[in-house]
């Protein structure tokens, strides 16, 4: 018996028409995903953070929270992520005056759960406090200068699905300690349930030790919370008063054969000698310095001093290295081998006598920039500051008081 074959182009349009005919409409599988999402639980999260930073970082966590959510929790439940910024949140040194806004929030949002992210260092008696959660309520708080420099972005956003994975499964608190010290790898975690009365709840604590590495992350912590960068942006004009002072300086022989003399420890020396004076300079112009005699809080106040001075010995770094940028490539330009040789051994014009002129220049103008920093955008270098921002702060909260 002869089998009949099918022409095979026949064969594929019959399956084509075959599939389009059996094909869900555009319409239909959107129609089918709206009513998988209504048939799903909606739970809703709230982000309260304090301004700046944290709010920042809040926002960025927003747009991956409810995908992580999902695939690590729960896939069947749509989870809603909103923020808000509250600068009280950013005020109080103390837990307990944290959460006098938590009641205000879950009721008036009508929140499943609530996070707090403040950037200020959390003490509970001698303990530096990384996370906070409030057992009888299940609201989190997250100390990010406890994270260090930077806090990591997926460090916090992991941290908010274990508290809030915990706090659904209802596991015992102590689990999430060895989760903690997944994200903060170069500090230990420990765990310790206080009761407070300000909350009449027991919290439980998940806090590292109060040592000169704890302190240390902190100052780093907040140090970034300062955002040494965007201080940068009013040495602007110092930058151009330096290059120009340095720039007329180099022409002339006498700094071509001092850098040239100078051993590479005196240059070092010199250089941290510069960056040092300015910093000093610009906390002294700008009165950034707190007064810790005679004050309640010393241990906050003397964080906040340690944060400030390393905020502006970065800056002034940053500064030192566009500086010296800049005049290394005005010497290449300004300073031709055939001239320089002159003056110079001919054996020594080489590319490190250009990094090296260029260095010395740019030590020299950052004490000349020193001078011109006293007289920047006091405001915005202010706002750099951990003091200038708390005292805003309690003005708020006096207003909000009245």
């Amino acid at each position: 018996m002869t089998r009949k074959l099918m022409n095979p182009v026949k064969s594929r349009s019959t399956m084509k028409r075959m599939k389009k005919k059996n094909r869900i409409p555009a319409k239909s599988r959107s129609m089918t995903k709206r009513r998988r999402r209504n048939d799903m639980t909606e739970k809703h999260i709230g982000i309260v953070a304090a301004p700046g930073a944290p709010d920042r970082l809040a926002k960025q966590i927003k747009a991956e929270l409810p995908d992580m959510l999902g695939r690590e929790l729960d896939e069947d439940i749509e989870w809603e992520v909103s923020t808000h910024v509250d600068p009280l949140t950013g005020y109080a040194e103390l837990i307990e005056e944290l959460y006098e806004k938590t009641d205000e929030y879950r009721e008036k949002y009508d929140w499943d759960h609530t996070i707090f992210i403040t950037d200020l260092p959390v003490y509970h008696e001698e303990m530096i406090t990384t996370v906070d959660i409030n057992n009888k309520t299940g609201v989190g708080l997250i100390s990010l200068p406890a994270f260090g420099w930077p806090p990591i972005k997926q460090s916090v956003l992991k941290t908010i699905v274990s508290i809030l994975g915990n706090i659904r499964e209802d596991a015992g608190r102590e689990e999430l300690t060895a989760t903690f010290n997944n994200y903060l790898k170069t500090s230990r975690v420990y765990y310790e349930e206080v009761f407070l009365d300000e909350t009449e709840s027991d919290h439980s604590v998940y806090y590292i030790k109060d040592s000169w590495r704890g302190r240390l992350r902190l100052i780093a912590g907040m140090s970034w919370a300062n955002n040494p960068f965007n201080m940068m942006r009013s040495l602007s004009s110092v930058v151009a008063l330096a290059f120009a002072t340095g720039t007329f300086s180099m022409l002339f022989s006498t700094m071509w054969n001092l850098s040239n003399l100078f051993p590479l420890g005196r240059m070092i020396a010199i250089s941290l000698l510069a960056v040092s004076a300015m910093a000093l300079w610009i906390i002294i112009s700008h009165d950034l310095w707190e007064k810790v005699r005679g004050k309640e809080n010393k241990r906050i106040l003397i964080l906040y001093n340690g944060a400030t001075a390393q905020t502006l010995f970065i800056s002034v770094l940053f500064y030192f290295a566009v500086l010296y940028m800049m005049f290394f490539t005005a010497a290449l330009v300004l300073l031709p081998p055939g001239y320089v040789v002159n003056h110079i051994v001919p054996d020594e014009v080489t590319i490190v006598f250009y990094i090296e002129v260029a260095w010395f220049a740019a030590s020299l103008s950052t004490v000349v920039g020193a001078i011109g920093a006293g007289v920047q955008d006091q405001d915005l270098i202010k706002k750099s500051t951990y003091g200038y921002r708390q005292r805003y702060r309690e003005q708020y909260k006096s207003s909000n008081d009245v």
